[in-house]
């Protein structure tokens, strides 16, 4: 039984609050556990965990806040688009996004926070229309241009404390990932 849209974008935001959730969570934890040790550690092997971990782990309430509704929005649109891969593809722009940050990251810094994560989504969104060439694909990606694309400036060195390298690599494997998933089945 294929489910109707509203049911999809249900769905949708039900993963999202779990994903957030998990991210509000693990900020709590670093007020007594020393977690956010996990980050990104540019071209240091102790760093490779925080490739898969980075986006989970966050500098403060502040860093998370700022993080947090960009990632629900744009991670809600990504779930309604993306049925049956979704989990997969995020997959692939958390680990793309984060090994080239662990790749070109300023070192001395420990790299964390969603915000790679959510370049990589709106790269994703942005570029999957563009390649897909549907009008449905081609509406989404206008409305996310349209809602985000000012963020596109995040990728440039800014803020001494502001990770562009992540937001940077993040975009990048978004648009490489939306490239590689253009013409999978949906369903």
């Amino acid at each position: 039984m294929e489910k109707t849209f509203k049911d999809n974008i249900i769905r949708s935001i039900k993963i999202m609050i779990f994903i957030v959730g998990i991210l509000w969570i693990s900020l709590v934890a670093s007020f007594f556990l020393p977690i956010n040790e996990f980050g990104i550690r540019p071209r240091s092997i102790l760093g490779l965990p925080g490739i898969v971990l980075s986006p989970f782990l966050h500098a403060g309430f502040a860093h998370l806040v700022a993080n947090t509704l960009s990632l629900f929005v744009l991670g809600s649109i990504f779930f309604t688009l993306e049925r049956k891969l979704g989990f997969f593809i995020l997959a692939h722009l958390v680990i793309i996004g984060g090994l080239g940050t662990w790749l070109i990251g300023r070192s001395g810094f420990v790299h964390l926070g969603a915000s790679g994560l959510i370049y990589g989504l709106m790269g994703y969104l942005i570029f999957f229309g563009i390649f897909k060439r549907n009008f449905k694909a081609i509406l989404v990606s206008v409305l996310v241009f349209i809602l985000y694309g000012g963020m596109i400036w995040g990728v440039l060195p800014g803020g001494f404390y502001i990770s562009w390298e992540s937001h940077l690599c993040g975009f990048i494997a978004g648009v490489v990932t939306a490239r590689m998933y253009t013409n999978a089945p949906r369903s």
